[in-house]
């Protein structure tokens, strides 16, 4: 797999060039009628180009002395193809370059199981590659479950990444603590909220990952401090000031599909994932690595400024 390559003009954005050279080593394939190259450029575009929003993330409950680390998050790969891969490595390059203290996987990894199996070892691979100082965390999303949970946790313990299923893991950093928790997917009926925050304590500081934004609705007795969530691909169409004009399938808010958003006394931050699943489009939407800027979240009615960094986004 080659070297990603940062933009000149914007390092927080990978040019969709750096991902369709490895195409071109691999075959030509045939080009669209001359009318229509226009169009499939910028379709190719908005698949290939890998947005970094820089949120600065309000965490309930965060020591002082951790204020500041940075976190990254990327989610719903979907490795169906050569240029899933291609667009993996290409996030797992950006993500080093930010010399993030965490990596936080949220999720649907394959569509199903054939290409599970196909790219079982380019995904263990692509993911090896990531360099965090303290660690990478994971969980599962519905289509993991549907591809085959088992192999795809194993690759992950593999590539050095510590698979959460409804369970928590307390790390120390700069002398103090805070807890990752991973509750499973709840469209697979796998989420098992008191299960996972079983070992956690009520004055812990958490950083909750789970696939579906909806699984917050089972959370609120649990006092989250942040919780990090996909599965919605951002809603796939954006519209400005709108956001996505697709009916929302979940049942806590249309406007859960994308970014930071205020849920209770916490906020949630749904990743617009890498990927894509049936429908091989994206319209204002491009695929996204989440780069977090930890604070604390002092005033549980606080309300911090939204910015151009993504939709609902708050910039550092």
């Amino acid at each position: 797999m080659n070297t990603a390559e940062l933009s000149a003009d914007h390092p927080d954005v990978l040019r969709g060039d750096a991902l369709r050279t490895n195409r071109r080593h691999a075959g030509r394939r045939r080009k669209p009628p001359l009318a229509l190259r226009p169009l499939h450029r910028a379709w190719r575009r908005m698949l290939d180009n890998l947005d970094v929003t820089r949120v600065v993330l309000p965490v309930r409950g965060l020591p002082t002395r951790l204020e500041g680390l940075v976190a990254c998050q990327i989610s719903d790969f979907h490795v169906d193809r050569d240029e899933d891969v291609e667009r993996l490595g290409a996030a797992v390059a950006l993500i080093n370059h930010h010399r993030p203290e965490f990596v936080f996987l949220t999720g649907d990894y394959f569509s199903g199981p054939s290409m599970m199996r196909r790219y079982l070892p380019a995904f263990q691979s692509a993911l090896s590659a990531l360099r965090p100082v303290i660690g990478t965390f994971a969980i599962a999303g519905n289509h993991d479950h549907w591809a085959g949970f088992d192999r795809i946790a194993g690759a992950l313990t593999a590539a050095g990444v510590q698979f959460l299923a409804n369970e928590s893991r307390r790390v120390e950093v700069r002398n103090q603590s805070i807890t990752v928790v991973g509750v499973d997917d709840l469209w697979s009926r796998r989420a098992e909220p008191a299960r996972a925050f079983a070992k956690v304590g009520a004055d812990d500081c958490t950083i909750v990952l789970a696939h579906n934004p909806d699984t917050a609705l089972y959370l609120r007795h649990f006092n989250a401090g942040v919780i990090l969530s996909g599965h919605t691909h951002g809603g796939v169409v954006r519209i400005p000031f709108y956001g996505s004009p697709i009916r929302s399938v979940l049942r806590i808010g249309h406007q859960f599909y994308a970014g930071l958003n205020r849920y209770g006394n916490c906020y949630i931050y749904t990743n617009r994932g890498l990927g894509t699943f049936w429908v091989r489009i994206r319209i204002n939407c491009r695929p996204e690595v989440s780069r977090f800027h930890l604070m604390r979240l002092a005033d549980s009615r606080a309300q911090p400024a939204a910015t151009r960094a993504g939709p609902n986004a708050i910039r550092r």
